[in-house]
């Protein structure tokens, strides 16, 4: 290859990256204007005492709000709300999703059918999902009280589903029912992506079908399982509408987690510096959380 022949080789390769940037540049932008200029701006108002009706009259007030914040005597059972329907939510529904994509799986009829009714929740509004269930769980004249009780007389009174005892438990269960059908797809997809001469190598080799579950199954499914959990972990603490609809937090504190006290603080009380530091706090516990998860995957795929 002669000088002209690599100088021109080298103004190509230039002009490849350059195409490659400039193919990304809109999505970098759009990126930026609706993700990172909104958290710096958001932590800036943190700083600050900024209330929507009084905008003219905004001050900085330095970390006084992240004072107010971790004073607040409700922060701790916030916290654990939020702890408690993140983990429980996300564990219970990569259980129930990996069950039914199993079941899936072994469909040989009707395939396209059951998975359009299993995927059905998830394609539903939440506005929907959230005021379906608020009646079929309304303590007096909900469907599920009327069946227990008027009909199937399993029990003796009805049950109360959005008491402070149960309000977090209900919410929880609604949903892990609206997050599900997600995670079974996706699921669904990766068990179709395992090679089946893995399975027949491991059944001659005298492994049952709990073995080849625990020995073939599992290890294709580390990766998918990862990025689900994540996500149901991720999208269930940032949860706001279902909540909204069915407790609106309460009674009292029962239910409340940082979204709803974030909304409540912007939108009920226009404190919007205020709720932007426990925004800032909550996505702090998400990155932690996300962190601390990555890193604990990451070492057992390692290990296995």
């Amino acid at each position: 290859m002669n000088v002209k022949e690599k100088r021109s080789f080298s103004r190509i390769s230039m002009w490849e990256a350059i195409r490659g940037y400039l193919f990304i540049l809109p999505a970098m932008a759009l990126l930026l204007s609706l993700l990172f200029i909104p958290m710096v701006k958001g932590f800036g108002y943190s700083l600050t005492n900024f209330n929507i009706l009084k905008s003219w009259d905004m001050e900085f007030i330095g970390l006084k709000n992240f004072g107010k914040v971790f004073s607040n005597k409700d922060f701790l059972t916030i916290i654990k709300n939020e702890v408690q329907f993140a983990l429980s939510v996300t564990v219970v529904t990569v259980v129930i999703s990996l069950m039914i994509a199993l079941l899936l799986n072994k469909v040989r009829h009707c395939k396209n059918l059951v998975r359009s009714l299993v995927f059905m929740p998830w394609v539903l509004p939440e506005v929907v999902v959230g005021a379906i269930w608020r009646w079929m769980l309304n303590g007096e004249k909900g469907l599920v009280n009327t069946i227990l009780v008027d009909y199937m007389h399993l029990i003796p009174n009805k049950i109360q589903f959005f008491s402070e005892a149960l309000a977090l438990i209900s919410v929880s269960f609604v949903y892990i029912w609206r997050t599900y059908p997600y995670v079974t797809i996706m699921l669904s997809a990766g068990l179709q992506s395992i090679d089946r001469e893995q399975y027949e190598a491991s059944a001659i080799d005298g492994c049952n079908k709990i073995k080849q579950f625990w020995y073939v199954t599992l290890p294709n499914l580390r990766y998918v399982l990862s990025i689900c959990s994540l996500m149901a972990m991720i999208w269930t603490m940032n949860a706001f509408g279902i909540i909204n609809i069915l407790t609106a937090g309460g009674p009292g504190v029962a239910s409340t987690t940082m979204p709803m006290i974030i909304y409540r603080t912007a939108f009920q009380n226009y404190k919007f510096g205020l709720a932007s530091a426990y925004s800032v706090v909550q996505f702090l516990i998400i990155t932690i959380m996300a962190v601390a998860y990555l890193r604990v995957t990451k070492a057992t795929n390692e290990e296995a």
